[in-house]
């Protein structure tokens, strides 16, 4: 195997170790900011008092989580495809829309990030608080949900490289199908039957 391919294969199953932390924290987060609003709310109804603040780090959760859930969702190819033509197509036409595809995510992950970044960055110069009774400094939240988003781009990357890394020296195009291709219901059945089986193992 060569090394370009292999070395990519590496950083692509660290990549998706990292995702997979992140989304963990940040269903975390948002559980959490569920239970602060729901104190919140009988803490109001019954004494008459609130906690200041909940609503707002619910939103932060969840912008947060958004923009690291990204790469992940990406990695374990759970995003929506529609493969009515990739479906259709030889081997090497579904490569080449495969392709087109990561180069518009890439392009859109990196001007998404490039905006977000100039709007964190005015925070930060600015040194921008919410207008709540928490003041939270903008910088905390923008920073967090830009940090994803470049995480995300350079998963996007990672993936592209890996693709052209089959298709030029490989020569191999499972590999792309692999990596990028549409979740087949064929390939559903089968991981959930290898999770179900999973389960059963750690049951007894």
């Amino acid at each position: 195997m060569h090394a370009l391919p292999r070395l990519l294969d590496r950083l692509l199953a660290g990549a998706l170790v990292v995702s997979r932390w992140a989304v963990y924290a940040g269903g975390g987060a948002i559980l959490i900011s569920a239970f602060l609003i729901s104190f919140d709310i009988l803490s109001r109804r019954f004494f008459g008092l609130s906690t200041w603040g909940a609503d707002e780090l619910s939103y932060y959760a969840l912008a947060v989580s958004t923009s690291w859930a990204c790469a992940y969702t990406l990695l374990v190819k759970a995003h929506i495809r529609i493969d009515l033509v990739t479906s259709r197509v030889p081997d090497m036409g579904k490569v080449v829309l495969h392709i087109i595809a990561l180069l518009g995510l890439g392009y859109m992950a990196f001007a998404t990030t490039q905006a977000m970044f100039h709007v964190f960055q005015r925070s930060w110069n600015r040194g921008s608080t919410s207008i709540t009774t928490l003041e939270t400094p903008m910088w905390i939240p923008q920073g967090l949900f830009v940090a994803g988003l470049v995480f995300f781009t350079l998963v996007t990357a990672l993936i592209l490289l890996r693709v052209l890394a089959a298709v030029l020296i490989e020569r191999d195009y499972a590999v792309v199908n692999r990596i990028t291709g549409t979740v087949s219901v064929l390939d559903e059945t089968e991981q959930a039957i290898a999770e179900a089986e999973a389960l059963q193992k750690r049951n007894g």
